[in-house]
Formats: structure tokens, sequence, C-alpha cells
């Protein structure tokens, strides 16, 4: 052989192997997720951090409703009352509003844009479709119910015959 046949080769067999080698570096080189780490959303301690928070926004509001409801002398028909259950109301809101950030929350929210994605693909009935089925659905459940109702009153005269 040639030393041009010689080098066309090496580089035919380097061009061979190139591509393997990338991917095996790429591989070394991207460390995996493992499957069971979730990713987070926020930190730990951010987390434990907005979950108190939260659950002293949604305690305050039940013990500030039962501590003014017992303790505080407000008129039933007043603005105050209005105002309270406003305030409380409101807390719980503010509560939950937290959690929608902790990672649990950012789950949910997630969940919840799929669902809305899915739902997108629904194909909904129209209404004519829906009509029928309706009016179907209610003739099958008048019909079953005169048919157990008549068994209620075989089964009724039956027991009758026999105990007297």
């Amino acid at each position: 052989m040639s030393q041009t046949e010689q080098k066309a080769g090496a580089v035919a067999e380097k061009s061979k192997k190139a591509p393997v080698a990338q991917a095996q570096a790429k591989e070394k080189k991207v460390p995996r997720k493992a499957a069971n780490v979730k990713e987070q959303f926020v930190s730990s301690p951010v987390n434990a951090l907005l979950w108190l928070v939260s659950a002293v926004f949604i305690c305050g509001a039940i013990f500030g409703n039962y501590y003014y409801a017992n303790y505080v002398m407000i008129s039933e028909s007043t603005l105050q009352r209005l105002g309270r259950v406003g305030a409380v109301i409101g807390l719980i809101a503010v509560g939950l509003a937290v959690l929608l950030f902790t990672n649990k929350g950012h789950e949910l929210l997630k969940f919840a844009s799929a669902s809305y994605t899915e739902l997108l693909k629904v194909v909904w009935p129209t209404r004519q479709e829906a009509v029928q089925t309706t009016v179907i659905v209610f003739i099958a459940v008048c019909v079953v119910s005169l048919f157990l109702y008549l068994c209620d009153v075989v089964f009724l005269q039956i027991v009758k015959a026999i105990t007297l």
C-alpha cells in the first residue's frame, strides 16, 4: 500500500470512531438526574418557611374568628361582622396563595396547566347531540324506575299473600 492509501484508511477509521467517542464524552460530561429525584422550585428551607407562613395565616384566621365570635361583642347585623367574615376569608385566601409558591404548589400549578391543555383537546358534543343524549338518558331512567316500581308492587303483594 502506498502512503496516501494508508493515510486515507487511517482517516476513515478515525472518522468512524469519532462519533462514538464524542457521544461517550458527552455522556460522561452530562450528569444524569436520578429517576426518583424531583426538580425543586424553591430550596428546602424556603419551602419550609412558606409552609410555616401559610399555616400562620390560616391558623390566625381560624383563631381570630373564634376569638371575636366568643369574646368580643359584635352585633350580628352590623358591618363589623361583615368585616370579620371578610378578614377571615382574606387571610385564608392569602394563606392558600402562599402555598402556591411552595414545591407542592408549583407541582399543582403545572398539573393544572397540563390539565387545561388536555381540556382544549377534547371534542365537545354539539348542542343537538347533547340534547339527544339527555333525552335518551331521561327515558332510560323512567323505564328503569317504572320497572323497579312494578317489581316492588309485585313483591309486596307476594309478601302480603304469604304472611296472611
